[in-house]
């Protein structure tokens, strides 16, 4: 029982600490953030805005905030009367935002809903760079200077997402599981492997790439945004930058029933697109990403079963190590200290639960809309 306990810590110690080097490595590889400003009305912001979520109009006011000489096109569904409200609202109290507020027809059916506002977006915008942004995510002036950096050399730019906790306890353990895991996941999975997605919450590309794209309208009918958009960007020979440029990501989480819809949603992406990879790649990301939180789980088990002084120390070991490594990630990619001790732990214990509900149930809910999901490219509205 011992010597098993002590190999289970020491692969999970090995494989943290490698996913660490990764990371570590890759971002050396990348060239330092500009120290100069954005020009003004360089960027455009595009956000595909949705309602529902209760800090919507905080996050979008964030930006208005955080880059107020860049360009805004907000689009919003004709039927939908809360986020149209939120935006005049929003726009009386900044009458000297560079602000468009785009009303758009209803999506039609096995369609995504971003993609379609996308697609619309492309033949309105006038600024030398085009930004995809989320609605409940802020890009700092800095981060803006860095992808607009990184997308004058590559198709597409795109950020690390930081998630930012409202101080209950299913939001603290949404935003442990991004701030766990980002940094391994983009940074160090990309050390390895060329990016073959991007990170949909944010990413910049010139205006002129948007024809080499099409405008979005080869992959409207593809539900994984991000996925779709990166493999028809490899796939025409053009190339995509992971940068370290921090996107911070807030979510309004109403209930413990909600971050277990947002978590559904995310893994059930997860899955599809791994099945578009290759079989090496699938076991790289398995062991990387999908071999840990198994091992932590077996080791707590073996910790439990055994109860002695012994085991206990070694489960704390493993704890402080940890800690210690997340706790050095986040200082240096986030600038902050964001690791929750126990909702970082729980949060590990429960990605097992969160794939298994992926794999058994294939109908997700996105806000105020639920897809039955067969594929990425076959979906419906339910």
């Amino acid at each position: 029982m011992t010597v098993t306990l002590f190999i289970l810590a020491a692969l999970y110690v090995s494989v943290l600490l490698f996913k660490a080097w990764l990371a570590l490595s890759y971002a050396d590889t990348l060239p330092e953030s500009p120290q100069a400003s954005l020009h003004p009305g360089a960027m455009t912001l595009v956000q595909a805005i949705l309602s529902g979520d209760p800090l919507l109009q905080t996050r979008l006011e964030a930006n208005l905030r955080a880059l107020p000489e860049q360009d805004f096109l907000w689009l919003i569904d004709d039927d939908d009367a809360e986020g149209q409200r939120l935006a005049m609202v929003l726009k009386a109290a900044h009458p000297a935002a560079r602000l468009r507020v785009e009303s758009c027809p209803p999506c039609p059916d096995a369609t995504n809903p971003k993609l379609w506002k996308l697609q619309r977006a492309a033949g309105l915008v006038q600024t030398p760079l085009f930004c995809v942004l989320d609605d409940d995510t802020t890009l700092p002036e800095q981060s803006a200077v860095t992808l607009a950096a990184a997308a004058a050399h590559h198709t597409v730019a795109t950020g690390l997402p930081c998630y930012l906790s409202s101080g209950d306890v299913p939001s603290g353990l949404l935003s442990q599981f991004v701030n766990n895991n980002s940094v391994f996941t983009y940074l160090g999975t990309s050390r390895l492997l060329p990016p073959f997605t991007l990170n949909g919450m944010g990413y910049v590309l010139r205006r002129e790439e948007l024809a080499g794209i099409q405008n979005f309208e080869p992959i409207l009918h593809e539900l994984t945004d991000d996925l779709a958009l990166a493999t028809l960007v490899l796939k025409q020979g053009g190339s995509i930058q992971q940068s370290k440029a921090p996107l911070q990501v807030q979510t309004g989480l109403r209930n413990f029933s909600h971050y277990l819809q947002l978590m559904h949603r995310w893994y059930l992406f997860t899955l599809l697109l791994l099945q578009r990879q290759s079989i090496p790649v699938q076991m790289l990301i398995f062991v990387l990403h999908g071999l840990p939180p198994i091992l932590f789980i077996v080791l707590l088990i073996h910790v439990i079963v055994s109860a002695s002084s012994v085991a206990w120390l070694c489960w704390v070991c493993v704890l402080v190590i940890r800690a210690w490594v997340i706790t050095a990630m986040h200082r240096r990619f986030f600038k902050r200290p964001l690791h929750r001790p126990g909702l970082s732990v729980l949060s590990e214990l429960m990605q097992p639960m969160h794939l298994v509900h992926a794999l058994t149930c294939r109908t997700i809910r996105w806000r105020t809309r639920r897809y039955k999901v067969r594929d990425t490219n076959d979906f419906s509205a339910v």
